[in-house]
């Protein structure tokens, strides 16, 4: 018996221009293009366009090899993310449909948003694919509070994706410098 081998395709959905969904005037420039998707769209929509791009591009002979094992393995609307199977022979065929992709189902019957799809990594297995969503929301958030700090206050947008009120200044642990510099005080440099 033999083992049905595939890929797993981690993807980024991007709005570009003025008219993305949910765009609020005052966001930070590291929101520019990642933005919630339409509240309508899910997982099943999202396969829904992912197999009409393939049989558009490729034909019904692209649909034939790579549809029927292709699904959304993880989809989250709020940052726009998703990570996809598809057949391991057939992942670049898959690759280059969702790059063709311009737009996505809006909100509204026949309204389309649109869009541009990024792959950021394909993986032999799911782990490594989580594993890396896991390593870019992290840089995300890293990359959020530095743009905080450097705008008034340090308050913002990172603040009211989280829904917490103002940060509270925390006081520095008593007798910390002292230790410091008795450390340093040890050290020999010649």
């Amino acid at each position: 018996m033999v083992r049905i081998k595939h890929r797993y395709l981690l993807l980024n959905i991007l709005f570009p221009g003025d008219d993305a969904p949910h765009r609020e005037a005052n966001s930070p420039p590291y929101l520019t293009f990642h933005h919630p998707s339409p509240s309508n769209f899910h997982g099943g929509a999202l396969i829904v366009a992912f197999r009409a791009s393939i049989a558009t591009h490729f034909g019904d002979v692209g649909a034939g090899l790579a549809a029927p094992s292709l699904k959304v393995i993880y989809f989250s609307p709020t940052t726009s993310t998703a990570i996809v199977r598809c057949p391991r022979q057939h992942f670049r065929l898959v690759w280059a449909a969702l790059t063709y992709m311009t737009s996505i189902p809006g909100e509204q019957r026949g309204q389309t948003v649109p869009c541009v799809v990024q792959v950021v990594r394909v993986s032999g297995t799911i782990r490594k694919s989580e594993d890396e969503l896991i390593l870019r929301s992290k840089r995300d958030i890293v990359r959020a509070k530095e743009w905080e700090e450097q705008t008034e206050g340090g308050f913002g947008a990172l603040s009211k994706i989280m829904g917490r009120g103002a940060p509270t200044p925390m006081a520095a642990p008593t007798g910390i410098d002292s230790v410091i510099s008795e450390d340093e005080d040890d050290l020999d440099y010649d």
